[in-house]
């Protein structure tokens, strides 16, 4: 418990400001404090549950960084995910949307919440279609993988690694995926959603292209280390950025107070973070083994709700928010719960 308390020093020190600054500012007692405060805590509820798979992916790329990159994605690193996903990003997406320009964007975001939570709306499509085709990607290259050898769910992950010989057919089953949902849309989002999707498609490819590359030198040639630190890094913030997009246009089901929700999903980020580094450096993913599969799982049963809920908009119908969270606590549950079997019959066993 202490050694867990260490890791999160920072997110509960910056809850506790964060926390306070949102009960003065919004009247206290006497004013609005208490309610505000509520929303804040129920929206930094939302982003852990939603994000904690993200944690276990991110802490087992995070381990392939140098403790100089580590403390770089953990501080300033934070930058991109708080705000620039959570605040910048939805202000670019509803520019685009409402072809309007940025500082209108802000303005409505300030002093008309609910203008700007409509031209949300009506940039989520493309938003769903980018972030639902980047983790569908990061599912299949896990379990597409014919050097996968440890597995969970036995009879299903030895066919698919076996599957994984067959040259990009991840990247095949994935477009197939795109276009059967792009066919179901309107006439009139069918070229910014394919054009949405793709672009989650090809980043996440040359993400993990790029670290590739650079890993296979990093023994090599110094420089070589460095970019692949970079390359991971920027692979983690995209990642992040997947999984916040979906999180960010929940958060207005919840409250149109854009500074409620950067503040709100801001603290639950810095804690996602925490919780990345403390499982790459306590090693944890060494020690439960399943963890990572079940993380997996549930990040390519989020991207296929996004593309489901994509793909029912269009006739007034929504993908509960608490049903890609429940799943995915489920599957970590489940994956937690056969890691310490295994390791206690491992225990037996010596």
């Amino acid at each position: 418990m202490t050694r867990l308390l260490h890791y999160l020093r920072f997110p509960l020190a910056c809850c506790l400001i964060g926390l306070t600054a949102v009960f003065i500012t919004n009247g206290g007692l006497t004013g609005g404090g208490l309610p505000a405060l509520w929303v804040t805590l129920v929206l930094l509820a939302l982003e852990v549950s939603l994000s904690f798979d993200n944690a276990v992916v991110n802490a087992r790329v995070l381990e392939t960084l140098s403790p100089g990159q580590q403390t770089f994605f953990l501080t300033w690193g934070l930058v991109i995910p708080v705000f620039g996903v959570r605040f910048v990003g939805p202000l670019l997406l509803v520019s685009l949307a409402g072809q309007i320009g940025m500082g209108e964007a802000l303005d409505a975001a300030l002093h008309h919440p609910e203008q700007y939570h409509a031209l949300l709306e009506q940039a989520e499509p493309r938003i769903l279609a980018f972030g639902g085709m980047f983790l569908l990607m990061v599912f299949l290259r896990y379990f597409f993988n014919e050097a996968k050898t440890l597995h969970w769910v036995q009879a299903l992950e030895h066919r698919l690694s076996r599957a994984g010989r067959a040259a990009s057919l991840e990247v095949a089953l994935a477009l197939v995926i795109l276009m059967l949902v792009d066919a179901w849309l309107p006439n009139n989002l069918r070229s910014d959603v394919i054009f949405a999707g793709l672009i989650g498609l090809v980043l996440q490819i040359f993400c993990t292209a790029l670290a590739e590359l650079f890993g296979d030198e990093e023994q090599a040639v110094g420089r070589m280390a460095a970019g692949s630190g970079i390359a991971s890094i920027l692979y983690l913030e995209l990642l992040d950025a997947s999984f916040s997009l979906d999180g960010t246009i929940g958060a207005f089901a919840i409250t149109s107070n854009l500074g409620l929700i950067m503040v709100g999903l801001g603290l639950g980020a810095l804690f996602i973070r925490s919780l990345t580094v403390m499982l790459c450096r306590e090693k944890t993913l060494d020690h439960l083994i399943y963890l990572e599969h079940g993380a997996h799982y549930a990040i390519g049963a989020l991207g296929i709700l996004m593309l489901t809920d994509l793909g029912i908009q269009p006739y007034k119908q929504n993908v509960p928010e608490w049903m890609s969270g429940l799943i995915g606590a489920l599957l970590l549950v489940l994956s937690l719960a056969d890691s310490l079997r295994q390791k206690r019959q491992q225990r037996a066993g010596v």
